[in-house]
């Protein structure tokens, strides 16, 4: 057996090509010990963990929710439905006409836009019912030709409007809880332009 070898000291000129050759290298990374997990009770504080509770499908159908109705109201469905009208009784036209049957209310509707027109017929009409009053006259005008001069809103294209639409607007369901019949008037009442309206009693269908 060969004793060791006695190590020999590098020279300058050694160590001076040693550290050309390896002066770009770069150290190569030390692999990291694995650290074992700790285990219960060895006073290690377990990692915590995110948790999620998984929602359950549902495969019913989406509702909309329902209206809440205000206290007090009636649900359109469940409203009845006013009675239509009734002809109304010439007999009754003809007192009128004679004086001998009064008039218990009137209103002149002249020179309202429709909008308003419509609200202030409703009020005196569903006012005259809670007045009790039985017939009523609405004068609604006839629409006639404007003068040249006039250039008001009323006696322009708009003349007459009121006398084509309240009929209308007295056969609608609002309307009908208030009024059982309406014709035309006699002439010295307005004739064309006005109109003899019978009111619905309160909790009578007539």
């Amino acid at each position: 057996m060969e004793g060791r070898r006695k190590k020999r000291l590098l020279s300058k000129e050694e160590i001076e090509l040693w550290a050309r050759v390896t002066r770009n290298d770069e150290p190569l990374a030390r692999p990291q010990p694995d650290t074992p997990a700790p285990q219960e009770g060895d006073g290690a504080a377990p990692a915590p963990q995110l948790t999620t509770k998984a929602k359950p499908l549902d495969t019913a159908p989406t509702r909309a929710a329902a209206p809440v109705a205000s206290p007090g109201a009636v649900p359109a469905a469940m409203r009845p439905t006013p009675p239509p009208h009734q002809p109304f009784d010439h007999r009754i036209v003809r007192k009128i006409a004679r004086g001998r049957r009064e008039i218990d209310a009137r209103i002149d509707l002249h020179g309202l836009r429709q909008h308003d027109a419509y609200a202030t017929l409703r009020a005196f009409l569903a006012r005259c019912q809670v007045e009790g009053h039985r017939h009523v006259l609405i004068i609604t005008g006839k629409g006639g030709r404007a003068d040249s001069d006039s250039r008001d809103f009323w006696t322009t294209e708009n003349r007459g409007v009121l006398r084509r639409l309240v009929p209308h607007w007295l056969s609608e369901p609002e309307f009908r809880v208030h009024v059982v019949s309406f014709t035309e008037s006699a002439h010295h009442h307005g004739g064309s332009g006005a109109l003899y309206v019978t009111i619905r009693r309160r909790g009578k269908p007539g």
